[in-house]
């Protein structure tokens, strides 16, 4: 394994950013299996809720995170073409998805909801590009793809700020942050959004009136652009992640504590649980940041082919989990046959996914891969 101190690559990020889009892999597989509202339900685990609370208020934020690390690197290296090649990169995928990709998700949706029933072309021809709500969703959907529309608007708000800007803010950020700031003034910032906006703008991944989120979600994503692959705001990283680990298990620790409880929680309970939220999710953030540094800092024959599968398979997992439930749903399994099936048909069908479309050279803008690379040729043999 070569160390990542030879290479200008952060290896620790690709190995989190894998690490993270595999937990959301199975976030949504729990999701048929908790009371949160989704497009199928197969049974009730109510020891499911708090194990899923725990990533539910970092893991996104993480991945605008280093979606923000990432963008900042490509513009250092290329400025010129940077919006047209990320615009490639992410439209076409989200195209393809909206398309044909995430159309089985409402179809089964509308029918367990008894709000529509046919077979499937029926519904595509005649139902999905109505542009109405008249089935109870709003068609066409993007749903689980929404990700990639916020991190596309967010990429061509970085791509508008010229230069001077973006170095103006890589220092205004690392001032902001210096020191303790780091830790603490962000979860301030991310309790003060959610309290001041959620209940006027609670969270809805519609791009035009999400503004709680964009605050939240946007300030993940440019603070990474901020912190770049190297700068003084990694020596804070390195400095204070363990105590980001605990302060954001206790976080999680005070939300399911809340979560608990009977009923909504509303007054002082509900302003303890977003502050208690904000902790976690910034205090894991650090703590995962700096965990990784350290420990995940190496190169391995996987990596780039994990990396590089991680869209494709954003991309298609929660299709597959949504017609395996489909499929479960009339079978008499007992609760755990059907939680290994629908875990198991999950991970087999995007790998095949990831591993089929990655060979298919016009496919694989449209799935999100990026170009093959050619291959290296061996410098020739002095005599």
């Amino acid at each position: 394994m070569n160390r990542q101190a030879s290479s200008t690559r952060r290896h620790d990020l690709d190995w989190l950013r894998i690490a993270a889009f595999a937990l959301l892999i199975l976030y949504h597989a729990g999701m048929a299996f908790v009371a949160w509202d989704w497009h199928i339900k197969l049974a009730r685990l109510d020891w499911l809720e708090p194990v899923m609370l725990f990533t539910n208020a970092w893991r996104l934020l993480l991945l605008f995170l280093i979606s923000g690390i990432a963008s900042a690197a490509m513009l250092a290296k290329a400025e010129a073409g940077f919006l047209a090649s990320r615009s490639k990169r992410l439209l076409l995928p989200l195209l393809l998805g909206v398309v044909l990709i995430v159309p089985p998700q409402p179809w089964v949706e509308v029918q367990v909801k008894g709000a529509w029933s046919g077979d499937y072309l029926a519904f595509w021809q005649s139902e999905y590009f109505g542009f109405s709500d008249r089935l109870g969703l709003i068609l066409p959907t993007w749903n689980h793809l929404w990700f990639v529309v916020y991190l596309w608007a967010y990429t061509v708000l970085l791509a508008l700020l010229p230069a001077a800007a973006r170095a103006g803010l890589a220092r205004g950020v690392s001032h902001l942050l210096a020191g303790n700031r780091l830790l603490w003034l962000p979860m301030m910032a991310i309790a003060a959004i959610r309290i001041g906006l959620a209940d006027r703008f609670p969270e809805s991944h519609d791009l035009v009136s999400d503004w709680c989120m964009h605050w939240v979600y946007g300030g993940s994503f440019f603070i990474g652009v901020a912190m770049g692959t190297a700068g003084p705001l990694w020596t804070g990283v390195a400095r204070l992640w363990r105590v980001g680990l605990v302060l954001g298990v206790i976080g999680w620790a005070v939300v399911a504590w809340i979560n608990s409880q009977p009923g909504d929680p509303d007054g002082s309970l509900l302003i303890l649980s977003r502050a208690a939220r904000a902790v976690q999710a910034w205090g894991m953030i650090i703590g995962l940041l700096g965990a990784a540094q350290r420990w995940l800092a190496f190169d391995h024959p996987w990596r780039q082919p994990l990396a590089e599968a991680v869209f494709p398979a954003y991309l298609i997992h929660q299709t597959i989990i949504v017609l395996a439930a489909w499929w479960l749903l009339p079978l008499q399994v007992p609760l755990a046959t059907q939680a290994v099936l629908l875990i198991s048909t999950t991970i087999i069908g995007t790998t095949a996914f990831c591993l089929i479309t990655a060979r298919i050279g016009w496919l694989r803008p449209l799935v999100g891969y990026g170009p093959v690379k050619p291959a290296a040729v061996p410098a020739p043999l002095r005599a």
